[in-house]
């Protein structure tokens, strides 16, 4: 009985796992990010990718919608191009993936004595896994200046709701941390 429960536990926390965001940041640490109080996007229009999937105008809103509402509760406001202290753009990619993990584990024994073994099974499967990048760009120098990286595993959804949710949960992982302390 307690080998079932430890085995549901952690079954569970692993699927916990897999659907929670991951996030990467890297910044410009001379740059004094104090002085930035305005935002615009850098592109009017989401570019095109070419690949339908990427090109998707209800992803575009919910993106921009998630960030403007995360920086407008940091204190930024947004501001027209030539006006804006920093920029943001986003990217969206999607990559195949390939996951294994030992599933269960057996010792066994024969009734003639001395014919028995030892053995597991593995299990293999592929997934994919979406990457949204968002870049704070200083427009003066037109260079990034800090760059946020959220990857999940992806699941297909057919719920409006669901997709933003999800969408919101990963900007605002990517975002939490922005600006970053100064060390001066």
């Amino acid at each position: 009985m307690k080998v079932s429960v430890l085995f549901l536990a952690g079954m569970v926390l692993g699927l916990v796992g897999c659907s929670s965001v991951r996030v990467s940041r890297d910044y410009d640490t001379a740059y004094d990010f104090s002085t930035l109080k305005t935002f615009a996007w850098k592109h009017a229009e989401q570019p095109s990718t070419g690949n339908p999937r990427l090109d998707n105008d209800l992803i575009d809103e919910r993106v921009r919608a998630a960030a403007e509402a995360e920086l407008a509760a940091r204190g930024f406001r947004r501001a027209e191009g030539a006006e804006a202290d920093f920029l943001l753009a986003y990217f969206i990619d999607f990559k195949q993936r390939i996951s294994g993990s030992t599933v269960s584990f057996g010792v066994g024994a024969s009734n003639y004595g001395r014919y028995g073994g030892v053995g597991y099974n593995t299990s293999v499967e592929d997934y994919e896994e979406g990457y949204l990048t968002i870049d704070v760009i200083d427009p003066a120098a037109d260079k990034n200046i800090w760059r946020g990286v959220g990857r999940r595993t992806s699941y297909e959804t057919t719920d409006p709701a669901k997709i933003t949710k999800k969408v919101n949960a990963t900007v605002a992982a990517i975002l939490k941390n922005f600006p970053p302390k100064s060390k001066r």
